[in-house]
């Protein structure tokens, strides 16, 4: 049986951690070892937006001690992430540099949408818990030390997710100057916390019914830790209630927060044994999780115990067929995109039509073309939100849907993905750019590639210009040079003949394709 060792290494705003797990086809994915120092990161990035060099000395030594330990696994197959501490920073391009200089690793600085694709895959680990419970509506909330991040489901469906710079380091990191000038300092964090809240809660909240809320991130260690010693004392991994205590109702959560709201800093970490670094912040975690069950239904909070790490392990194993996917993130991409849409009251069978036709163009081009699988999921997304910017305004229509996607995050696409979506959409009302004025963004090659999906979404789009959904039973036919499109229709078509010809020369360009709309005429 084929065993590979992998190591997931994440610099986090509190602590940098490493996992090293088995991975076979046979056990899934298992962990063997976990270690973790702490390096505040975050208490300098979300203060003065700068990292010190006795900071990155000590980053270093900490990775410097992992890669002994790699070697002892005779490690070949790792991963190493950072997230927002060194995504704020100002200087994290020498921090980065020093690090590859003195550890000869490379780390990876996440997007938020690409940290958060991550956790979900850890999440996904565990199918069953996580499947049936996002069959009734579920609020995941992911505390980090930079930013919270909630994330709606409801029927198995994403309907939103938002990421809210409410992460326990940066709260304590903000208040600490206001606790010298209050009596009450918990009622400050929890004033401060409601406030970054209360536009989330408005929108989304107010109007679904939450069962269940899923607790996810590693600042959740030292809460499980102190939930476990409240509630049962110490527990053996054989005791039947082991299993049971990452899951709390409303209730035992609120003998938690009152046993937590209760006890200094001090008390809590001589408690748990643990730092005071750790213990200090349990209380804005705790109230981040009282905050929300106050605004929802929800009988429970479920732990999950899961990391980002777990995650890296995840995406690692499915990339190497190690495990079969536990969850389809594109399901989940495409149904974020469709909300989207909705929140923008964009025309939704106009962009249905679009969509279609979309997907109708690009499997009759893609062998000759090299586009993938993945290429025909960006344009899909593109279709489906191509029109969402007459919300802002009915005037440039693609200039405002671009900002519109700038500005949303869509989970499972990378930045850089979420970047070329953008692109597609944004000059469907204008010529497309040369490269010179878009080479900061893009390579060639992605150039090319979003030229090449854009075409394709123009003629899609033209050919429901009136947005009446004229075409039936649409046919495409590749025959040598021409692209054969048959729509059955007997409406007038002359408004979408007209501007699909206008865009025709522009995908010959590219494709070496000459597109050919035909009206079939049934009686």
């Amino acid at each position: 049986m084929a065993v590979t060792i992998f190591a997931a290494i994440d610099v986090g705003s509190h602590e940098t951690s490493m996992r090293i797990y088995e991975i076979s086809k046979k056990y899934g994915v298992h962990e063997i070892e976990y270690v973790h120092h702490t390096a505040r990161l975050g208490l300098e990035t979300y203060s003065t937006k700068h990292i010190s060099y006795t900071t990155i000395d000590k980053l270093c030594n900490i990775l410097n001690g992992f890669s002994n330990k790699m070697k002892e696994y005779d490690i070949h197959d790792y991963m190493i992430i950072a997230t927002s501490a060194l995504r704020e920073a100002d200087n994290n391009l020498i921090v980065l540099d020093q690090v590859k200089q003195r550890t000869g690793f490379l780390i990876k600085i996440l997007s938020n949408s690409e940290q958060r694709y991550l956790c979900y895959k850890s999440l996904a680990l565990k199918e069953n818990s996580f499947h049936s419970l996002i069959k009734e509506g579920t609020l995941l909330v992911d505390v980090g030390g930079g930013s919270i991040q909630l994330s709606l489901y409801d029927k198995k469906t994403l309907i939103t997710t938002q990421n809210i710079m409410l992460g326990s380091l940066r709260i304590q990191e903000v208040l600490q100057d206001m606790q010298y000038k209050t009596d009450n300092y918990q009622n400050l964090v929890y004033d401060y916390i409601s406030h970054g809240l209360h536009t989330f809660v408005q929108l989304y909240l107010k109007s679904r019914k939450v069962k269940n809320i899923i607790a996810m991130g590693n600042q959740l260690q030292s809460f499980v830790k102190y939930m476990t010693l409240h509630h049962f004392g110490t527990l053996k991994s054989t005791d039947a209630r082991y299993e049971k205590r990452n899951c709390v109702n409303r209730s035992e959560f609120e003998d938690f927060y009152k046993s937590i709201t209760s006890k200094t800093p001090d008390e809590l970490a001589k408690e748990l044994n643990t730092s005071l670094d750790k213990a200090s912040l349990l209380l804005p975690i705790a109230m981040i999780y009282r905050n929300i069950l106050e605004e929802t239904d929800a009988g429970q909070i479920w732990i999950s115990g899961m990391t980002i790490c777990d995650g890296m392990a995840a995406d690692f194993a499915e990339k190497k067929e190690k495990i079969a996917p536990a969850f389809n993130f594109t399901d989940g991409i495409i149904s974020t995109a469709r909300n989207i849409a909705a929140r923008y009251n964009s025309d939704e069978p106009h962009h249905r039509n679009v969509e279609k036709n979309c997907l109708l163009l690009f499997d009759a081009v893609k062998k000759k073309n090299n586009l993938t699988k993945h290429d025909k999921l960006l344009l899909q997304i593109s279709a489906i939100l191509h029109n969402c910017g007459n919300f802002i305004n009915m005037n440039a229509v693609g200039e405002n849907s671009y900002k519109i996607v700038m500005s949303t995050e869509i989970i499972g696409l990378s930045h850089k993905e979420r970047v070329m979506v953008a692109y597609m959409i944004r000059y469907l009302d204008s010529s497309f750019p040369k490269y010179a004025e878009i080479s900061d963004v893009f390579s060639q090659q992605e150039f090319i590639k979003i030229a090449k999906l854009n075409s394709i979404l123009l003629l899609a789009d033209a050919m429901d210009r009136s947005h009446k959904q004229k075409f039936a039973n649409t046919t495409v036919y590749l025959r040598g040079s021409k692209l054969l499109i048959t729509g059955k229709t007997l409406y007038d078509i002359t408004l979408e003949q007209g501007i699909f010809d206008n865009n025709s020369d522009f995908f010959e360009e590219l494709y070496g394709i000459k597109p050919i709309l035909k009206q079939k005429k049934e009686f």
